[in-house]
């Protein structure tokens, strides 16, 4: 397996995945990459799939590969945005070639890594919202609450925060979102520590697609890799009285 990709795709695939796991498991096969991976509390879970025509050079075999995220953050940091990162793996070991600085790390047994299950849920409600409007909503309900509800109606997206004295709450009329379809109201209260690790972890994309349901998990979508992969993030609801 050898691989070619832009540091910064890599920086956000990493740390997308670290909001949630240290360790993950990447599936490659002839025409792409994937990893799933759920928090040790099996709140929220992570998919994320990206095609060969994400990466500037693709050659792989199917394979599985046990990865120290922690890791590969750390040896990012030596990185400039416009650098290319090139991985390949060779036995047990994953090397990662910047230039001409050259860094390999021991493997993690893949067979070791769990991959969850990833659950079919059918929701009601869909808007698509700028990524600056999800990350500022969610940022503006920190120190509030512990947690935040969104809700979609036929004619806006509302996300609020209420605490012991203070509240915050963005509200995108339909005109200011890019599609909405919801046939009735809808709202749903999540953690915002899960919400707030994913916002910083949002770097490339322009939108962001939130499917909502009554008390069902939140189901996010967005695209990274310059629109050749997908990210879906589930998140379950806190349920009232919790």
């Amino acid at each position: 397996m050898r691989v070619k990709m832009d540091v910064k795709d890599v920086k956000e695939i990493t740390n997308l995945l670290l909001t949630l796991v240290s360790e993950a498991k990447f599936e490659f096969n002839q025409s792409g990459m994937s990893v799933k991976a759920v928090d040790a509390a099996h709140i929220a879970m992570i998919v994320l799939d990206i095609s060969k025509e994400g990466f500037i050079e693709f050659e792989s075999e199917d394979a599985e590969i046990g990865v120290d995220l922690e890791k590969i953050k750390s040896m990012l940091k030596i990185a400039k945005s416009s650098d290319v990162v090139e991985i390949s793996k060779e036995g047990s070991k994953l090397t990662f070639q910047i230039g001409n600085l050259t860094r390999s790390m021991a493997l993690i047994d893949a067979s070791a890594l769990t991959v969850p299950k990833v659950p079919n849920i059918g929701l009601p409600a869909k808007v698509v919202i700028k990524r600056d409007d999800f990350i500022n909503g969610i940022k503006a309900a920190d120190n509030i609450s512990d947690s935040i509800t969104l809700e979609v109606t036929p004619t806006e997206f509302e996300m609020y925060s209420v605490g012991d004295e203070d509240v915050s709450k963005l509200t995108l009329p339909k005109d200011m979102v890019k599609e909405i379809e919801c046939a009735e109201p809808v709202k749903s209260t999540y953690p915002l520590d899960y919400l707030m690790k994913l916002a910083k972890a949002i770097e490339s994309t322009e939108y962001v697609t939130v499917y909502l349901g009554k008390d069902y998990p939140v189901k996010i979508v967005f695209e990274i890799s310059k629109g050749n992969g997908k990210v879906t993030y589930l998140l379950a609801p806190r349920i009232e009285g919790e």
